[in-house]
This record gives structure tokens, sequence and C-alpha cells, in this order.
């Protein structure tokens, strides 16, 4: 039992005051020794037990009855989200609201998740009360806005859906930054989540991080989390894997074709059966405004739709769509949109000091994946290189020392442009355990392992990135590489393996930048140091794979994951989408923008399609040391979070005067 106004209890004391007053009036009387009386008294011990109860029953009903005033006065809660710990005037509030895709879930009624905790979220707010309101905004950054009541808080877009992912993680960082600067008094920070596994990002050093922060603070500072764990029921998601324009051949009628790839994928909780059911799935397709409907057989939990074709007009080469499914449990994950464009001409740019070693990458980089040699490649010296040379470069491979402080300016904007760069070992690389002073973003070649056992790719990456598998499903077959030698890597950042040696040294990692992509590939490409040119399917695939992505950050089509871009979107034009977004969060809701002569749609993260919950014990060892309390919700549910209970109270009291009064009667006398 938890009370608004604790400090009521203060006068439970006054329980006591009937007892007290039973005593005073006995103590009013002097006993005097009357013979008659006497007899009468002895003549009454028969019955004096009942009358003994009697009066022990009145004096309790007066004593509960002034307790339950006290109770009734202090506004008890019902719900056990607050805790023993819970009352008082809270100076402020923090909300921190998961309104990724998976809150869209609908449940009983058509009301989602999101709808659900927005609803009772403000009912306990406005029945807690505080004087500030702060949401952190999980889906823009994690920033902290104030407001000065709840229906302004309520009525902000940090309360409303979005297609970005959430991540509990910085909010609960944003949170803490927001105490420590502005120092409020007693604190409450309310979170409201679906405890999706890829909400909470679990593994981040950020929540040790910010739970001693919390710790430290002067104030207090409770948490409650108003959890909506309820698993997804047969469920449909659909995303665009990818769109390419192609000229029309086999045709009388001259013309281009759009081909479109895409998954389907099928989540049902409810039995194993249902997940291998055959189903008829009915895609829309829309290009450019005009719609066709595709039939798709689904048999097991996901399906792969190779090139589609999409009949495009003879003159048309740049346009969006998108393709939707009908309504189902979540509508969040029903769409996807696209863009296309003609992509611009694939340059490729090698700074090389020696050729023998980047020959089979030149190779690579020169035929296209369509087996024409439409790429141009251009091999320069390590003094040739000028920031003119990366101009309409869609990948940069460098095999000479990394960039010094004259090359390093160019080569970094042209990062941050979108550009993709391929680090490889230089050439003559020590063989001391010696680290060089030269770093570029925080990284550094150290020093060259040769062995005459082969060394082995013990583990890559195959779900994303270079040594990713292919669209069809098929692995690229990296376990089968073997190199006689390596470089090794000194880091002062925080690097991603992609792919890691025998014994863990990486062979392939990423540099974390906001835009472009940033690699180093620890092993020669030279054949007598590995077998990445003899393999070949690696080597071409992964340079591909680095080529498309530089391409299409030259051209004017972008695909953006909403929530991933820090770039401004106010001059930003909607041309199709979530007509309730306001311009500075475009970037947040999946649609087609327009910004300048630049297409770009925006779409769900593929975190979203991940459907883990937070296990109990993960969950409970976020909050460790911390006032946590949680309570389980359903999207749909009428009950209120938190509710006051004052009226039983009051009722008790009436119903302790009444039973008082009925025990006051006096007894009735048999008539002669």
């Amino acid at each position: 039992m938890s009370f608004l106004q604790p400090w009521m209890l203060a006068a439970l004391p006054l329980v006591a005051l009937p007892i007290l007053i039973h005593l005073i009036n006995q103590w009013r009387y002097q006993t005097r020794q009357w013979g008659a009386m006497m007899f009468l008294l002895t003549a009454n011990r028969m019955n004096r037990g009942f009358a003994r109860i009697r009066q022990w029953l009145i004096l309790a009903m007066r004593a509960a009855a002034i307790a339950a005033l006290v109770f009734a006065i202090a506004r008890p809660l019902s719900s056990g989200l607050i805790g023993l710990t819970g009352g008082g005037e809270v100076d402020t509030t923090i909300v921190l609201l998961d309104r990724s895709p998976s809150m869209q879930q609908l449940g009983a009624g058509g009301e989602t998740k999101l709808d659900a905790a927005r609803r009772q979220l403000a009912t306990a707010l406005q029945t807690l009360g505080s004087s500030h309101w702060v949401a952190i905004d999980a889906a823009d950054g994690g920033g902290a806005m104030s407001f000065d009541s709840l229906e302004s808080l309520m009525a902000s877009p940090a309360m409303q859906p979005a297609s970005a992912s959430a991540d509990l993680a910085s909010m609960m960082q944003s949170a803490l930054d927001y105490l420590q600067t502005n120092k409020p008094g007693q604190t409450e920070i309310w979170i409201g989540s679906d405890l999706r596994q890829s909400d909470w990002n679990t593994e981040s050093g950020i929540w040790s991080v910010a739970r001693e922060g919390f710790e430290k603070l002067p104030q207090t500072v409770r948490f409650h989390l108003l959890a909506y764990p309820q698993p997804t029921e047969k469920n449909l998601a659909i995303r665009v894997t990818e769109v390419l324009r192609e000229a029309r051949t086999d045709s009388a009628i001259a013309g281009n074709d759009l081909l479109i790839s895409m998954q389907i994928a099928r989540v049902s909780n409810s039995n194993d059966t249902a997940v291998n059911e055959k189903v008829d799935v009915p895609v829309q397709i829309e290009v450019d405004g005009v719609r066709s409907e595709l039939a798709v057989t689904l048999i097991g939990s996901q399906t792969e739709i190779r090139r589609h074709r999409v009949p495009l007009g003879k003159d048309q080469i740049r346009g969006w769509g998108r393709v939707t499914l009908s309504s189902d449990s979540i509508n969040g994950d029903n769409e996807y949109y696209f863009v296309f464009d003609e992509l611009p001409p694939r340059r490729i740019v090698v700074i090389a000091e020696d050729r023998s070693t980047t020959r089979p990458l030149e190779i690579a980089a020169l035929i296209a994946p369509d087996g024409s040699a439409s790429s141009t490649v251009e091999v320069l010296a390590p003094d040739q290189f000028d920031s003119l040379v990366l101009d309409s470069a869609a990948l940069l491979l460098w095999q000479t020392t990394l960039p010094d402080s004259s090359t390093a300016p160019a080569v970094k904007a042209y990062i941050d442009g979108g550009g993709q760069v391929l680090f490889l070992p230089p050439s003559g690389l020590s063989t001391n355990n010696a680290v060089s002073n030269e770093r570029f973003l925080g990284v550094g070649w150290q020093q060259w392992v040769g062995s005459e056992v082969k060394v082995m790719v013990e583990n890559w990456r195959g779900d994303q990135d270079l040594f990713a598998a292919t669209s069809s499903g098929a692995g690229l077959p990296v376990g089968q590489l073997e190199l006689s030698g390596y470089a090794k890597l000194s880091s002062d950042a925080e690097l991603s393996t992609l792919a890691s040696l025998t014994g863990g040294d990486p062979l392939l990692v990423r540099v974390p930048t906001s835009r472009g992509g940033v690699y180093f590939l620890t092993a020669s490409t030279d054949p007598r140091q590995s077998s990445l040119a003899d393999s070949g399917i690696v080597l071409f695939v992964a340079v591909q794979r680095a080529i498309e992505r530089g391409q299409a950050a030259l051209g004017n089509t972008f695909q953006r994951t909403a929530g991933e871009s820090s770039e401004s979107t106010a001059n930003w034009r909607r041309i199709t989408g979530n007509t309730e977004a306001i311009s500075t969060q475009f970037g947040l809701h999946a649609g087609i923008y327009q910004s300048g002569d630049q297409l770009l749609a925006i779409n769900r993260s593929t975190r979203e399609d991940q459907t883990d919950l937070l296990p109990d014990e993960k969950l409970a060892n976020l909050f460790t040391g911390l006032p946590f309390s949680r309570v389980n919700e359903s999207a749909g549910s009428l009950s209120g979070v938190v509710r006051e209970v004052w009226r039983l109270f009051l009722v008790s009291m009436i119903g302790a005067l009444l039973v008082e009064a009925v025990l006051c009667l006096p007894r009735r006398t048999r008539g002669n």
C-alpha cells in the first residue's frame, strides 16, 4: 500500500483516542462498597463474559473508524507499482517512451501497445502529480524536452509513433545528463516499452556507467517500468532488398523495367505448425503512384521474391515506390519504401605502392556484377594523390602508409560525403612488435605476422556488411580462405570486427563513422600471402558491395534508416508517408522525401524485425541497486496503473460506525 499524502499517517496514533476516553471515563467515578449493589454484581456475573466482548467490539469499531478516516485522507493507491517508497510531491517526472514500430502491435479493441502506454501513463501521472515534466525522445537522439503540463507532454511528438528503433541505454544516459545538469528535487523516471531486446541494447557499456551515475545523485530517483511483453501473433513483415533499373531488351516496346527483390517474414507464437502453413499473401506494389498486385505463396517463416519485374515508362529513369501488405497485428512493418535512379559511373581509385599486391583488387573492381567491364579503375602512386582525385570516386583502395596530415583531411572529407575506403597493409611492414605512431581515425598498423602454418578464418559476420550472405541466402566461402601472414592492428577506436582469424586477430574490421565506410583488411591480396586472389569469390563480392555503397552516396537517391541520420530535415518535402509527422522529424518516419534534387526513402531498421524479448533476469540486472518497480500491462486493458482507493476506506469507516451503533443499542427485556 502506498499513499499520495503519507504525512497524514502521522495521525494514526489518534486510533488510541477511544481507549483514552474510555479510561478517563472510568477514572471519573470512585468505588464505594454497598452491600445491595455487591449482591446485584455477584448475581450478574453469569452475563459478564458477553458484556465484556460487546464492550471490546464497540471500542474496536470506534478505533477502526478513526483509522479508516486517516487512511482515506492520506489518499491510498491500489497499485504495487509505486511500492512502499512511493508518495510525496514529485518535483520532476521524466518519461522514456519506446515509440518504435513494434510498439504499434494491436491488442484488444484495436488499441496498440503505444496507445495503451500513453493512456495509462497519462492516468497515472495525473493521479501522482508533478511540478515539471520531461520527455526523453527515444527516436530523436535522446534529447530532453521540458513541458509545463501533462497535457502538453502527451501531445508532444516525443509521444507519437515513429519508424525509428528505440535505444533505452542512450535514453537512460540522457536522463542522467539532464538530472546532473538541472539538479531537480525528487524525481521519478517512467519507462514504457514492449521489452524488445534490440531496443534495450543490454550489451552496451552505457548501462553500467548510467547506473553508477544514478546511484551517486544526491536526490531521490525512482524508476517505474510499464511493460507490454505480449508476443506477436501471426504477423507478416516485408522488406525490399534490392532495386535495379534495367533497359528492356526482350520486347518490341522500348523502355525500362524495375527489378524489385523483397523478403516477407512471418512470426507466429501460437504454435509451431502455424509457421509452416501455406498462405497466399497479396503484395501491393506502387511505383510513382501506379499500383499493381503480386500474389506470393508463403511457406515457412520467410520467403524471397527475386527481381520481380515492373515495367516503367520509356523515359522514366528516376522515381520512387513502395510495397505494402494487408493489415495485421503490427502495421508498422507492413510497408517498405524505395527510390531508384540511374547510377553514377563506377570509378575506383587505387593508391598503391605495390601493383603486384593490388592487381587482384583492380580486376575485382573492373568487372561489374552483370559481367560488363564498365568500371574505370585509376591506379596512382602515393605521391600522385590529391583531393581532386576523389571527386566522383565510388571506392578508394589504399595500399600504402596511412594518410598523413597532408592527405588525411581530403580522405576524411571523402568519407563524410559517404565514400568507401578499404585500407590494406603497406609493403615492408615490420615483423617487430612495435606500435607505429601513424593513425587514421584512431587505427594504425602494428606489425606483420608470418606463419609457416596456414592461418584460417574462424568467425565472420554472415548477416551484414561486406561478407554477408547473398540475397538468395547462400553464404560466402570465407571459411575456406588461407593466409600465410597477416598484419596486426592497433586501435584507439571501438572497431566492428567483421571477420577474425584463428587466435582472435581480425581479418576485416570496420571503423564506426557517421556516414561513409572505412574498412581495414589485414591480409594481403598477393597470391603468395593469401588465397583471396585464387578463391576470388569473397574478394569480388566484398569489392562490389563497397562500390555499390559508394555509388549510392554519389547519386541523388538514398535509402536511409529511420533515426540514424543527424542531418536537418527542416527543408525536406514529404512526397508520401506519415501525414501527421512534423518536418523536423521527417527522418524518424517511414516515407519518401525530397531535398533539393535528392530523393530519400526512409524505412525502419532491420532490428525492428527481431522479436526476441529481454529476459527478466537481464532486465533486473540493468537496474541493480536502483529503486525499480515493474508492472506488466497489455494493449486494450481497461485497468489503470495507479488507482486511488480512499472511497473504500470511507465506506469502511461508515460500516464501522454502523456496527458500533448496533452494538450500543440496549438489550431487549422479556415482558412479565
